[in-house]
Protein backbone atom coordinates (compact mmCIF):
# COMPACT_ATOMS: atom_id res chain seq x y z
CA UNK A 1 0.00 0.00 0.00
CA UNK A 2 1.41 2.92 -1.44
CA UNK A 3 1.62 5.71 1.68
CA UNK A 4 1.78 9.57 1.27
CA UNK A 5 2.56 11.53 4.18
CA UNK A 6 2.19 15.75 3.28
CA UNK A 7 2.52 17.61 6.41
CA UNK A 8 6.26 17.03 6.96
CA UNK A 9 8.81 19.47 7.87
CA UNK A 10 12.33 20.46 7.23
CA UNK A 11 13.93 23.85 7.51
CA UNK A 12 17.17 26.13 6.30
CA UNK A 13 19.93 27.57 8.49
CA UNK A 14 18.88 30.82 7.45
CA UNK A 15 15.49 30.79 8.95
CA UNK A 16 15.98 28.29 11.53
CA UNK A 17 16.34 30.97 14.23
CA UNK A 18 13.35 33.16 13.47
CA UNK A 19 11.09 33.24 16.92
CA UNK A 20 8.65 30.41 17.80
CA UNK A 21 10.45 28.14 15.33
CA UNK A 22 13.38 27.86 17.57
CA UNK A 23 11.62 28.04 20.27
CA UNK A 24 9.70 24.95 19.46
CA UNK A 25 12.74 23.16 18.50
CA UNK A 26 14.46 23.55 21.74
CA UNK A 27 11.20 22.92 23.17
CA UNK A 28 11.39 19.26 21.46
CA UNK A 29 15.35 18.52 21.92
CA UNK A 30 18.43 19.12 20.02
CA UNK A 31 17.58 16.03 18.19
CA UNK A 32 14.82 17.76 16.01
CA UNK A 33 17.05 20.24 14.90
CA UNK A 34 19.17 17.74 13.13
CA UNK A 35 16.15 15.89 11.65
CA UNK A 36 15.03 19.17 10.44
CA UNK A 37 17.97 19.73 8.21
CA UNK A 38 18.47 16.62 6.98
CA UNK A 39 16.96 16.10 3.52
CA UNK A 40 18.88 12.89 2.86
CA UNK A 41 19.65 9.62 4.07
CA UNK A 42 18.87 9.64 7.40
CA UNK A 43 14.91 11.14 6.55
CA UNK A 44 14.58 8.46 4.22
CA UNK A 45 15.68 5.81 6.26
CA UNK A 46 13.14 6.52 8.85
CA UNK A 47 10.63 6.93 6.21
CA UNK A 48 11.72 3.13 5.02
CA UNK A 49 11.88 2.07 8.34
CA UNK A 50 8.25 3.06 8.70
CA UNK A 51 6.86 2.12 5.57
CA UNK A 52 6.60 5.30 4.45
CA UNK A 53 6.81 6.08 0.67
CA UNK A 54 6.81 9.79 0.22
CA UNK A 55 7.18 12.70 2.10
CA UNK A 56 5.49 16.54 0.87
CA UNK A 57 7.80 18.44 2.83
CA UNK A 58 7.31 21.88 3.82
CA UNK A 59 9.64 24.55 5.90
CA UNK A 60 9.03 24.07 9.40
CA UNK A 61 6.75 27.66 10.68
CA UNK A 62 7.06 30.36 10.45
CA UNK A 63 9.23 30.22 7.80
CA UNK A 64 10.23 33.42 5.71
CA UNK A 65 6.64 34.68 6.56
CA UNK A 66 7.36 36.97 9.86
CA UNK A 67 9.79 38.50 7.86
CA UNK A 68 9.74 42.09 6.22
CA UNK A 69 9.54 42.14 2.53
CA UNK A 70 12.66 42.96 1.59
CA UNK A 71 14.44 39.95 3.83
CA UNK A 72 11.42 37.50 3.25
CA UNK A 73 11.58 37.10 -0.76
CA UNK A 74 15.43 36.23 -0.81
CA UNK A 75 14.70 33.95 2.35
CA UNK A 76 11.81 31.98 0.94
CA UNK A 77 14.32 31.61 -2.82
CA UNK A 78 16.80 29.73 -0.75
CA UNK A 79 14.63 27.48 1.02
CA UNK A 80 12.75 26.57 -2.23
CA UNK A 81 16.10 25.67 -3.63
CA UNK A 82 17.18 23.83 -1.33
CA UNK A 83 14.10 21.66 -1.59
CA UNK A 84 14.10 21.99 -5.06
CA UNK A 85 17.76 20.18 -5.18
CA UNK A 86 16.32 17.51 -2.18
CA UNK A 87 13.47 16.57 -4.59
CA UNK A 88 15.81 16.17 -7.55
CA UNK A 89 18.26 14.22 -5.96
CA UNK A 90 15.73 11.95 -4.75
CA UNK A 91 12.58 11.26 -7.16
CA UNK A 92 9.72 9.89 -6.09
CA UNK A 93 10.91 10.06 -2.20
CA UNK A 94 9.91 13.79 -1.72
CA UNK A 95 7.89 16.47 -3.14
CA UNK A 96 7.95 19.93 -2.10
CA UNK A 97 5.11 22.97 -0.72
CA UNK A 98 6.80 26.36 -1.56
CA UNK A 99 7.58 28.61 1.51
CA UNK A 100 6.08 32.45 0.37
CA UNK A 101 7.09 35.69 1.41
CA UNK A 102 3.43 36.76 2.69
CA UNK A 103 4.71 39.70 4.03
CA UNK A 104 3.59 40.92 0.26
CA UNK A 105 1.02 38.60 -1.08
CA UNK A 106 1.78 39.53 -4.35
CA UNK A 107 5.71 38.36 -3.93
CA UNK A 108 3.84 35.34 -2.30
CA UNK A 109 2.13 34.48 -5.45
CA UNK A 110 5.00 35.32 -7.95
CA UNK A 111 7.40 32.90 -5.73
CA UNK A 112 4.39 29.80 -5.83
CA UNK A 113 3.98 30.49 -9.74
CA UNK A 114 8.18 30.11 -9.85
CA UNK A 115 8.47 27.01 -7.43
CA UNK A 116 5.65 25.69 -9.51
CA UNK A 117 7.06 25.87 -12.77
CA UNK A 118 10.74 25.83 -12.14
CA UNK A 119 10.77 23.22 -9.47
CA UNK A 120 7.31 20.99 -9.93
CA UNK A 121 6.48 22.06 -6.65
CA UNK A 122 2.88 20.40 -6.20
CA UNK A 123 2.00 23.17 -3.64
CA UNK A 124 2.38 25.74 -0.89
CA UNK A 125 2.23 25.64 3.07
CA UNK A 126 0.87 28.96 4.62
CA UNK A 127 1.30 29.48 8.33
CA UNK A 128 -1.23 31.16 9.69
CA UNK A 129 -0.71 35.02 8.82
CA UNK A 130 -2.49 36.41 12.28
CA UNK A 131 0.79 34.82 14.24
CA UNK A 132 3.09 36.21 11.35
CA UNK A 133 1.59 38.76 9.43
CA UNK A 134 -0.91 40.29 12.23
CA UNK A 135 -3.62 39.61 9.22
CA UNK A 136 -6.09 37.16 8.58
CA UNK A 137 -5.87 35.08 5.34
CA UNK A 138 -9.34 36.30 4.31
CA UNK A 139 -7.51 39.52 4.16
CA UNK A 140 -7.96 41.21 0.74
CA UNK A 141 -4.49 41.70 0.07
CA UNK A 142 -4.36 37.85 0.13
CA UNK A 143 -6.38 37.81 -3.19
CA UNK A 144 -3.14 37.51 -5.88
CA UNK A 145 -1.84 34.93 -3.62
CA UNK A 146 -5.51 32.53 -4.23
CA UNK A 147 -6.28 33.95 -7.39
CA UNK A 148 -2.43 32.76 -8.37
CA UNK A 149 -3.50 29.14 -6.76
CA UNK A 150 -6.50 28.61 -8.30
CA UNK A 151 -4.89 29.24 -11.72
CA UNK A 152 -1.98 27.19 -10.94
CA UNK A 153 -4.69 24.50 -9.78
CA UNK A 154 -2.04 23.76 -6.86
CA UNK A 155 -3.48 23.27 -3.41
CA UNK A 156 -2.60 25.56 -0.30
CA UNK A 157 -1.78 23.93 2.78
CA UNK A 158 -2.63 26.13 5.98
CA UNK A 159 -1.47 25.63 9.11
CA UNK A 160 -0.79 27.01 12.51
CA UNK A 161 1.89 29.68 13.82
CA UNK A 162 2.14 30.56 17.37
CA UNK A 163 0.04 33.75 18.26
CA UNK A 164 1.32 36.87 18.79
CA UNK A 165 2.12 38.07 22.41
CA UNK A 166 -0.82 39.99 23.26
CA UNK A 167 -2.79 37.46 22.22
CA UNK A 168 -0.63 35.05 24.35
CA UNK A 169 -1.18 36.76 27.09
CA UNK A 170 -4.57 37.23 27.00
CA UNK A 171 -5.89 33.59 25.75
CA UNK A 172 -2.88 31.59 27.59
CA UNK A 173 -1.29 33.33 30.06
CA UNK A 174 -1.12 32.40 33.48
CA UNK A 175 1.17 29.64 33.23
CA UNK A 176 4.54 29.04 32.95
CA UNK A 177 6.10 29.79 29.68
CA UNK A 178 6.34 25.81 28.96
CA UNK A 179 3.11 24.99 29.74
CA UNK A 180 2.13 28.26 28.41
CA UNK A 181 3.52 27.46 25.25
CA UNK A 182 2.58 24.25 24.40
CA UNK A 183 -1.55 25.58 25.53
CA UNK A 184 -0.76 28.57 22.99
CA UNK A 185 0.31 25.92 19.99
CA UNK A 186 -0.05 22.45 19.83
CA UNK A 187 -2.42 21.40 22.73
CA UNK A 188 -5.03 23.88 21.84
CA UNK A 189 -4.15 27.42 20.42
CA UNK A 190 -3.16 26.60 16.79
CA UNK A 191 -5.84 24.20 15.92
CA UNK A 192 -8.43 26.90 17.54
CA UNK A 193 -7.45 29.73 15.46
CA UNK A 194 -6.97 27.75 12.26
CA UNK A 195 -9.87 26.46 12.51
CA UNK A 196 -11.62 30.31 12.56
CA UNK A 197 -8.98 30.78 9.71
CA UNK A 198 -10.69 28.78 7.48
CA UNK A 199 -14.38 29.59 8.69
CA UNK A 200 -13.34 33.51 8.18
CA UNK A 201 -12.29 32.28 4.70
CA UNK A 202 -15.63 30.83 4.39
CA UNK A 203 -17.65 33.82 5.53
CA UNK A 204 -15.46 36.73 3.66
CA UNK A 205 -16.88 34.66 0.53
CA UNK A 206 -13.13 33.81 -1.01
CA UNK A 207 -14.16 30.22 -1.80
CA UNK A 208 -17.00 31.50 -3.47
CA UNK A 209 -15.18 34.11 -5.33
CA UNK A 210 -12.50 31.21 -5.79
CA UNK A 211 -14.71 27.79 -6.29
CA UNK A 212 -11.45 25.97 -8.03
CA UNK A 213 -9.10 27.02 -4.57
CA UNK A 214 -8.60 23.88 -3.18
CA UNK A 215 -7.02 24.41 0.64
CA UNK A 216 -5.58 21.42 3.09
CA UNK A 217 -5.75 21.68 6.62
CA UNK A 218 -4.18 19.44 9.29
CA UNK A 219 -4.76 17.86 12.48
CA UNK A 220 -7.83 16.11 11.70
CA UNK A 221 -9.46 19.62 10.37
CA UNK A 222 -8.36 21.65 13.04
CA UNK A 223 -11.71 21.00 15.15
CA UNK A 224 -14.21 21.42 12.16
CA UNK A 225 -15.13 17.99 11.41
CA UNK A 226 -16.69 17.95 14.69
CA UNK A 227 -18.29 21.49 14.77
CA UNK A 228 -19.63 22.05 10.97
CA UNK A 229 -22.85 20.78 11.68
CA UNK A 230 -23.27 23.75 14.28
CA UNK A 231 -21.53 26.02 11.90
CA UNK A 232 -24.21 25.59 9.05
CA UNK A 233 -26.81 25.68 12.18
CA UNK A 234 -25.74 29.73 13.64
CA UNK A 235 -24.65 30.79 9.89
CA UNK A 236 -27.19 29.62 7.13
CA UNK A 237 -27.34 31.52 3.71
CA UNK A 238 -29.34 34.47 5.25
CA UNK A 239 -26.85 35.03 7.83
CA UNK A 240 -23.85 34.79 5.64
CA UNK A 241 -25.45 36.54 2.64
CA UNK A 242 -23.63 33.52 0.14
CA UNK A 243 -25.64 31.00 -1.98
CA UNK A 244 -24.31 27.89 0.28
CA UNK A 245 -23.92 26.57 3.83
CA UNK A 246 -20.60 26.63 4.93
CA UNK A 247 -20.22 23.13 5.26
CA UNK A 248 -20.78 22.92 1.36
CA UNK A 249 -18.17 25.31 0.41
CA UNK A 250 -15.95 22.86 3.16
CA UNK A 251 -16.55 19.50 1.34
CA UNK A 252 -16.18 21.62 -2.09
CA UNK A 253 -12.81 23.41 -1.03
CA UNK A 254 -11.18 21.62 1.74
CA UNK A 255 -8.70 18.10 2.13
CA UNK A 256 -7.80 17.50 5.78
CA UNK A 257 -5.31 15.51 6.76
CA UNK A 258 -4.32 13.25 9.94
CA UNK A 259 -1.37 15.36 10.95
CA UNK A 260 -0.20 15.22 14.43
CA UNK A 261 -3.64 12.94 15.53
CA UNK A 262 -3.00 9.36 15.94
CA UNK A 263 -6.31 7.78 17.81
CA UNK A 264 -8.78 7.01 15.74
CA UNK A 265 -11.69 8.39 17.18
CA UNK A 266 -10.78 12.35 15.40
CA UNK A 267 -10.23 10.36 11.90
CA UNK A 268 -13.25 8.51 11.82
CA UNK A 269 -15.00 11.87 12.75
CA UNK A 270 -12.80 13.27 9.78
CA UNK A 271 -14.24 10.29 7.56
CA UNK A 272 -17.66 10.71 8.74
CA UNK A 273 -17.91 14.22 8.11
CA UNK A 274 -15.66 14.78 5.20
CA UNK A 275 -15.61 11.70 3.28
CA UNK A 276 -13.11 9.42 2.91
CA UNK A 277 -12.07 11.30 -0.34
CA UNK A 278 -11.10 14.26 0.91
CA UNK A 279 -8.92 12.84 4.13
CA UNK A 280 -5.33 12.30 3.53
CA UNK A 281 -2.25 10.85 5.90
CA UNK A 282 0.55 12.75 7.22
CA UNK A 283 2.60 12.23 10.35
CA UNK A 284 3.53 15.85 11.26
CA UNK A 285 7.74 14.59 10.91
CA UNK A 286 9.85 15.44 12.73
CA UNK A 287 7.83 16.77 15.71
CA UNK A 288 5.76 13.38 15.83
CA UNK A 289 7.16 10.00 14.84
CA UNK A 290 6.39 7.97 11.94
CA UNK A 291 5.93 5.28 13.50
CA UNK A 292 3.20 6.57 15.43
CA UNK A 293 1.62 7.79 12.13
CA UNK A 294 2.00 4.20 10.67
CA UNK A 295 0.22 2.64 13.53
CA UNK A 296 -2.87 4.41 13.04
CA UNK A 297 -2.88 3.47 9.55
CA UNK A 298 -2.80 -0.06 10.99
CA UNK A 299 -5.65 0.64 13.50
CA UNK A 300 -8.24 2.49 11.05
CA UNK A 301 -11.31 0.01 11.10
CA UNK A 302 -11.95 0.73 6.89
CA UNK A 303 -11.57 -1.22 3.91
CA UNK A 304 -8.45 -2.00 2.58
CA UNK A 305 -9.76 -0.07 -0.60
CA UNK A 306 -10.41 3.22 1.81
CA UNK A 307 -7.60 2.43 3.34
CA UNK A 308 -5.34 2.93 0.46
CA UNK A 309 -7.13 6.11 -0.13
CA UNK A 310 -6.37 8.24 2.90
CA UNK A 311 -2.88 6.17 3.15
CA UNK A 312 -1.41 7.95 -0.46
CA UNK A 313 -4.38 7.68 -2.98
CA UNK A 314 -5.92 10.82 -2.11
CA UNK A 315 -3.01 12.33 -2.15
CA UNK A 316 -1.24 11.46 -5.92
CA UNK A 317 -4.85 12.44 -7.12
CA UNK A 318 -5.20 15.81 -5.16
CA UNK A 319 -1.40 16.88 -5.55
CA UNK A 320 -1.15 15.08 -9.19
CA UNK A 321 1.59 12.73 -7.76
CA UNK A 322 2.92 9.73 -9.58
CA UNK A 323 2.45 5.94 -8.42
Amino acid sequence: MRTVALEEHFWIDRLADEGDSAILSRAFGPQLTEDLRDLAEGRLAAMDASGIDVQVLSHNTPAAQQLPTTEAIPAAREANDTLARAVAAHPGRFAGFATLPTADPAAAADELERSVGEHGFVGAMVNSTLGTNGKFLDDPSFEPLFARAERLNVPLYLHPSAPPDMLRETLYGGFEPPLQMRLATGAWGWHAELGLSAVRLVLAGVFERHPNLRVVLGHCGEMLPFMLGRIDQMLPPERTGLPLLPSEYFLRNVWITTSGLFTVPPVLCSIAVFGVDRVLFSVDYPYSANDDGRQLLNELPVSPADLAKIAGGNADRLLGLQS
